[in-house]
């Protein structure tokens, strides 16, 4: 009995460990399993489900904000647009599809199936850009996997106006030029995206939307610009380049209190919606992007140079007998004058003058009070391709540099350059920044300025400036000076600038083109805008700024007077 008994306990226990073994091997399979499903196969099992499940999205376009000029006129809009587009999973008969839509969209049956049947992705556009007529008609259309997404086109309202200010965009609806460029991302806003996920076992299986990033829209700019003069400034230009056979002429307006861009007008301008046959250089704004030779519209600076120097005072003289030998190079002017204070060298644009004066001031000096007052570098305007002009340091320098330089000669300038320095001296010597955006508008309507304004700094004496600018205002009157430039009633300062046209290969063009410019001031008493204009390259008519110039800014500031109300 007890040897029974030991064998029947020795066979349970034998029987146990096999059962025990047999569920370890179970247990450890299964954890194999496990592991190998987590670890090792998840890339082919999510492969497999990708088969099954495909995700998809479409960007939502974000609706670009306006740009607007200071009386909140639209120059710069987003129309809404829709693209159609299918999803071809959803998509049962590739003929039916077609034949539905290509009535709307007067397109080939035959063609549209091709396109469709061809598809490689698993969403493709049919047509960018549907028209309003043809957005009714497909959204009736009871077809599966038709999308109608909707985008957005830039329009121009006011056409050419202000177009190389507000700039351009591309097909991408992406700045390109101008404050399209400067502010597109604050214009351009984020867009959004719809992410749908479509079974891939059933091809008639409706997508489903598994999520929605919402759109944030631009933010709009306001711009300092107002169209109304701009409007008028370019009437004039565009009139006096038809009188004259001009190639191109720029006016700049600023508020001497704050530096304000009121109008910036480039003559010949683009359309804004037209523009791709455009080169980019005609797009640009040549207010900010040209340089040339100012000519006597420069004698300010040097004027103000030599009163800060201590060079001259008011008292002081000079002579010119009609012309001035200075090394190989003959100064001319139109007349003798004789000898003359500040005043009589401005009021008789006296180049023989001018030379000795920045002779006298010397290289060193001269240069060091130009580069002050800002030229040879930009102004920092809130544009982009701001061309900093052309002030060689004195080592460059030749032997007919400095008195040349004196009358506008040997420096190269910006019109922006000069309308601030002429701003400069109307407002006191105080130079500040010049900006064109005023404030930018979150779409909640909050605003926000920018940090664009600024004070450069007090670059000269305020009775310095008095100074000149008493000496500008004695150039434009009844009788004497650029009398084609007097207001009856209105202390108008000003000074021409009739500026030879610099050679590709050095010297300057014999062709009898010029650069005719006109700075003036309104009023000299109570400064509340200055207008920098230039007429290049007439090829008929006059050849003095006197006739050509003087007359192009009376009648803008004659509009300038009634349009602000500016008294005398």
């Amino acid at each position: 009995m007890k040897r029974g008994v030991a064998s029947f306990n020795d066979l349970f226990r034998r029987r146990l460990v096999v059962v025990f073994i047999v569920f370890l091997v179970a247990v450890l399979g299964i954890e194999a399993r496990f592991v190998y499903l987590q670890v090792l196969a998840r890339t082919t099992l999510v492969n497999m489900a990708n088969q099954q499940l495909e995700t998809d999205s479409i960007p939502i376009k974000a609706k670009r904000g306006m740009i607007q000029d200071s009386t909140g006129r639209v120059l710069a809009q987003d129309v809404a647009t829709w693209s159609l587009g299918l999803y071809m999973k959803e998509v049962k008969d590739p003929h039916l599809t077609a034949a539905s839509i290509a009535p709307v969209l007067k397109a080939s049956v035959t063609q549209l199936e091709k396109q469709i049947r061809s598809a490689s992705a698993s969403f493709i556009y049919l047509k960018k850009q549907v028209g309003v007529v043809e957005y009714d008609a497909l959204s009736r259309l009871d077809v599966p996997g038709i999308v109608l997404d909707k985008g957005y086109r830039r329009v121009y309202p006011l056409g050419a106006l202000v177009s190389s200010v507000v700039g351009i965009t591309g097909s991408d609806n992406q700045g390109l030029s101008g404050i399209e460029f400067q502010y597109d991302k604050e214009l351009g806003g984020r867009d959004g995206r719809h992410t749908y996920r479509v079974s891939g076992s059933n091809p008639g299986e409706p997508a489903v939307t598994e999520d929605v990033l919402e759109p944030i829209p631009g933010k709009n700019i306001v711009l300092t610009i107002d169209s109304n003069i701009q409007y008028f400034a370019q009437q004039a230009l565009m009139d006096t380049l038809k009188t004259y056979d001009g190639k191109r002429a720029t006016c700049t307006i600023l508020d001497p209190k704050t530096d304000a861009v009121l109008a910036m007008v480039d003559v010949p301008s683009v359309d804004p919606e037209h523009w791709q046959d455009a080169s980019m250089n005609s797009l640009s704004e040549k207010a900010i992007s040209a340089n040339y030779e100012p000519g006597s519209v420069f004698k300010a600076a040097t004027s103000v140079a030599g009163l800060e120097t201590g060079t001259i005072t008011l008292q002081s003289t000079f002579y010119s007998g009609g012309s001035l030998k200075v090394f190989d190079t003959v100064i001319h002017d139109l007349y003798p004058y004789g000898t003359m204070n500040l005043y009589a060298m401005l009021q008789h644009s006296s180049n023989v003058a001018f030379c000795q004066l920045s002779m006298k001031i010397g290289a060193t000096r001269f240069y060091d009070c130009l580069s002050r007052y800002g030229f040879g570098k930009p102004t920092g305007i809130d544009l982009p391709g701001e061309e900093a002009g052309i002030l060689l340091p004195t080592s460059l320098w030749s032997k007919t540099t400095l008195p040349t330089m004196g009358f506008g000669q040997g420096v190269a300038v910006t019109a922006i350059q000069m309308a601030n320095f002429y701003a400069t001296i109307a407002n006191g010597g105080l130079m500040q920044r010049p900006y064109v955006v005023d404030h930018i508008v979150d779409a909640s309507g909050a605003s926000q300025r920018t940090d664009t304004p600024g004070v450069v700094g007090q670059l000269f004496k305020p009775e310095t400036a008095k100074a000149v600018l008493e000496g500008l205002h004695g150039v434009v009157q009844k009788d004497v000076g650029v009398f084609s430039a007097y207001i009856p009633g209105y202390e108008v300062a000003g000074k021409t600038g009739t500026a030879q046209i610099a050679a590709p290969g050095g010297g300057y063009l014999n062709d009898g083109s010029y650069v005719f410019s006109f700075a003036g001031i309104l009023t000299a008493n109570d400064p509340r805008v200055v207008v920098f204009l230039s007429i290049h390259e007439t090829r008929k008519g006059a050849r003095t700024s006197f006739l050509v110039a003087g007359p192009t800014f009376k009648k803008i500031a004659l509009q300038l007077i009634q349009y602000l109300r500016l008294k005398p």
